[in-house]
Parts: structure tokens; sequence; C-alpha cells
């Protein structure tokens, strides 16, 4: 067969955006985004997972002082099936940023199954603290 007779990978994103909470009531005070991309071959199967997690606080969010510290997904399992992409997210709220004692912290656990053929599954976030820190997202 010729060369030209392969197509060439295809590289796809897709962005999962998740608000968490904290302060008073419903509020959203930033914004994480889950960025889950994948790579296939010409034939459509799966040849590579990233994902990445980045975040920003809103005008409430730098209010409160909450800090976000991110350890970058991973490729938790790959069975040649499919690959679980799982990231987390600890947030803080230090209101007296000058104090060395903050508030309560939550962590965020960010997953995404992508499977070898055929669409991926929605990404979830789960949160440690629900009450202090709720999650609300888009998809």
């Amino acid at each position: 067969m010729a060369p030209s007779a392969f197509a060439a990978n295809h590289v796809s994103s897709q962005v999962y955006r998740f608000y968490p909470g904290g302060g008073a009531g419903h509020s959203r005070t930033g914004e994480i985004d889950f960025v889950v991309t994948t790579t296939r071959d010409g034939k459509g199967k799966l040849v590579d997972v990233k994902g990445t997690l980045s975040g920003h606080n809103n005008v409430q969010g730098m209010a409160l002082g909450i800090k976000m510290d991110f350890t970058q997904p991973y490729v938790k399992k790959g069975d040649g099936g499919r690959y679980h992409v799982e990231g987390k997210v600890v947030l803080q709220a230090c209101i007296a940023k000058k104090l060395p004692v903050c508030g309560p912290s939550g962590t965020v656990t960010f997953s995404d199954v992508v499977n070898m053929y055929g669409p991926q599954s929605p990404a979830t976030a789960h949160t440690s603290n629900p009450r202090v820190w709720p999650i609300y997202s888009t998809t």
C-alpha cells in the first residue's frame, strides 16, 4: 500500500469546566478546567490520552484567598480497551492571608474514562468536603 493510504493521527481535546463553591451559599469562587486530549489513528483506534488541569479564581475567590494546588492528571489505567485519566486539586480558603491558619481544605478528584473505540464518557468531579467545597459543572 502506498503511504498516502494511511490516514494521519487525529488529535482532539474536550474541555470540561467545573466551578468550585465556597464562601456564602451557592457561590462560585472560580473555574477549574479539566482538558482531556485524545489521539486516534486513521481507523479511529485510541493511541494516546492525556489530561491537564488548570484554574483561576474569580473576584470572590480572590477575596477569600482561595489556593488551588494541582496534581496534574495521569493515565491511571490502560488495559487496551480503555484509559482512565485522573487528577486532583486541593482547595483551601485563607481569608486572613497574613495569618498562618487557613480554613478547611477539600480535595477535588477529576476523572474521565476514554474507550478504545467510540465516544468517551463525560468527565466527573468529586469533592472530599462537599459542604464547604461543592463543585458545579457545565456538563
